[in-house]
């Protein structure tokens, strides 16, 4: 097992910002909190967003003063009293009056106003755009934001990110598509990543999981035991042994092999090494048997010491 950090994937982080200057009138959610698509975030109020609705009625009221200019043109064209160009020039207003009106609607929902002003209040929320949580959150009522001032930060929750550190020889076995197990996770990750540098703080190499549905099971920014099981086979004379296996002796790791009437001692070098398990390298036979418990005593029974026990 390996320490892992979980992480929000940054293709799956939005940033909530302020389109325009404005007060924070109130603030509905707090660092950690899960949110819903939809759902209100905070609450902006101040002059600017006055403007927009005003400019959006405005426009509206310009757009539908064109139809009826080109309404009215259409009769009297049909009846012989305009030319063509009177007519065509009424359209061309009509168009060009019904795009300022969606440019000034489409400003509006920028700044996290209704789709359509029907009155002027300057107040705007801002919502949700997708289940999720908040990863950040650094604004607090009464504050005054300029245009494009980050409020929030959401992230989805799946599928989620583990960064795990390793040592060198800890990562030497492990590759793309290995699984990744998580204590209370019922859904097992994959390797995605196994970097080719070393970390410069850590001096350790990163190695990048992903669980496509946590479920719940882990939260992001949380710390957690990764369990990494390699989908190949370990390359030749590398062999991983339960812990109990190994005995020292004189600076050097010694297993016990079966051979004629008994074991030997074989000096093999340690890659890595856990609680539980040993990763190692020796020339041995793939058919090669171990003594995975009692090394303690066939080692003293090697040494010459407790006897011919």
């Amino acid at each position: 097992r390996l320490p892992a950090q979980v992480i929000v994937p940054p293709g799956q982080v939005e940033v909530v910002a302020a389109a325009v200057p404005a007060m924070v009138a109130t603030v509905k959610v707090a660092y950690g909190d899960t949110v819903k698509k939809g759902q209100s975030l905070l609450r902006l109020q101040g002059g600017t967003l006055l403007e927009l609705q005003r400019d959006h009625l405005n426009a509206i009221a310009q757009a539908q003063l064109a139809t009826e200019n080109r309404r009215r043109d259409e009769v009297l064209f049909a009846d012989g009293i305009i030319a063509q160009s009177r007519l065509s020039a009424t359209l061309a207003g009509e168009r060009q009056a019904v795009a300022l009106a969606a440019e000034k609607q489409r400003a509006m929902q920028l700044a996290g106003m209704a789709g359509s002003a029907k009155e002027v209040t300057g107040i705007a929320e801002l919502r949700a755009p997708f289940d999720g949580v908040v990863l950040e959150a650094n604004v607090q009522p009464g504050q005054r934001v300029d245009a494009m001032t980050p409020l929030l930060k959401l992230g989805r929750l799946a599928p989620l990110w583990l960064e795990i550190q390793a040592a060198p020889a800890q990562a030497a076995g492990i590759a793309a598509g290995d699984t990744v197990n998580i204590p209370g996770c019922t859904q097992a990750g994959r390797v995605t990543l196994v970097a080719p540098q070393m970390q410069a703080a850590s001096q350790s190499l990163l190695i990048r999981a992903e669980l496509r549905k946590p479920d719940g099971c882990i939260r992001p920014f949380q710390y957690v035991q990764a369990e990494i099981r390699p989908a190949r086979k370990l390359d030749e004379n590398t062999w991983r042994l339960p812990a109990t296996a190994l005995v020292r002796h004189q600076g050097q790791v010694w297993i016990f092999v079966e051979a004629a009437g008994g074991f030997r001692p074989v000096s093999v070098k340690l890659l890595d090494e856990t609680s539980d398990t040993a990763l190692l390298t020796a020339d041995l036979a793939g058919d090669t048997r171990f003594a995975i418990k009692g090394a303690s005593t066939l080692k003293a029974s090697w040494l010459g010491l407790g006897g011919n026990q």
